[in-house]
């Protein structure tokens, strides 16, 4: 009598792993498409700078700071300015949509040339009092061009390519806050100083503490310049129309009368005039009156020269 081997029935498991259809291709290699982020978190590159010094053998002796040159192009995105969905934080935003981050003092139209929408420069520094503001330039989306010289203009550049918009217009207000401060210890420091010792002891010391206020950084807003590309031109079209006025008018004057007939009416009334004796009694009228001119100037000359001989 033989014995059969008796398998084991499969689990209610392994029968489901069975029945799991793999996808095509699924145990070959595959490609992986990562997306990277987009927005702040971008690892895209916003600006680019070129900086290069030179330094001669006498600046070296003599511990001159060397010639420092920068170029950078900036690229603004839209969510450093505006409310996007994956960023809102921009608080101080205009009717267009825009926040209202004011561009540095290099880039306002007062540090500005004229050719780039610079305002005038005035011989005593100061505007006329009846002189229109300068609007303030602020951010916006697009490619900027920045140039500085110096070894600071280099440096204040370098910290604020750490920061965004809103730093670094918390950082400019701190450069200004300590430029007032160092003014005023300034001004203080020479008011005392033409004072006698009586009443300097009197008033107290020359500042309000015992230690001297940290000095303001240097201000390179003459050294550098920002300006958006493309630049914003005057409005040349405007000068140019203004010059050429006067010869568009009468080209319109022209226009009008030859359109409504006038300029017709008058070649034949002149053809018809031609064809009488009019113009040659006006011609010859007119040689007799300058031959009559000529002969009277002709005469008292001769009369003067008789006049003045011995």
């Amino acid at each position: 009598m033989s014995t059969s081997e008796q398998t084991p029935a499969p689990s209610q498991q392994q029968q489901q792993q069975q029945r799991v259809r793999k996808p095509p291709f699924a145990d070959w290699p595959t490609i992986k498409i990562l997306t990277p982020p987009q927005g702040r978190f971008s690892p895209k590159t916003d600006e680019w700078c070129f900086t290069y010094c030179s330094q001669s053998v006498s600046g070296r002796l003599h511990g001159k700071e060397p010639n420092c040159r920068s170029v950078c192009i900036r690229k603004v995105f839209p969510h450093e300015v505006r409310n996007v969905l994956s960023f809102q934080r921009h608080n101080e935003v205009g009717p267009d949509g825009k926040a209202k981050y004011p561009l540095p003092a290099e880039g306002q139209p007062s540090n500005l040339p004229r050719i780039l929408g610079g305002t005038p420069k005035y011989d005593s520094g100061d505007p006329p009092p009846n002189a229109p503001a300068s609007p303030t330039k602020h951010w916006d989306e697009g490619w900027y061009f920045w140039t500085g010289k110096g070894k600071w203009t280099v440096l204040q550049k370098t910290e604020e390519m750490m920061l965004d918009f809103q730093r670094q217009q918390k950082l400019e207000q701190i450069r200004q806050s300590r430029k007032d401060t160092w003014q005023e210890y300034q001004d203080q420091m020479q008011q005392n100083a033409g004072e006698q010792v009586g009443e300097r002891k009197s008033r107290g010391p020359p500042w309000w503490t015992p230690l001297v206020p940290p000095k303001s950084v240097q201000d390179t807003s003459s050294l550098s310049l920002l300006v958006p590309l493309p630049p914003d031109f005057p409005p040349l079209l405007d000068k140019i129309k203004k010059l050429l006025a006067p010869s568009q008018k009468v080209l319109g004057i022209l226009y009008e009368s030859v359109t409504s007939g006038e300029q017709k009416q008058f070649a034949e009334r002149v053809w018809a005039k031609a064809k009488t004796d009019q113009p040659y009694i006006l011609a010859q009228r007119t040689c007799f009156h300058a031959y009559d001119q000529w002969k009277k100037r002709s005469v008292t000359e001769e009369d003067d020269g008789k006049k003045g001989s011995p």
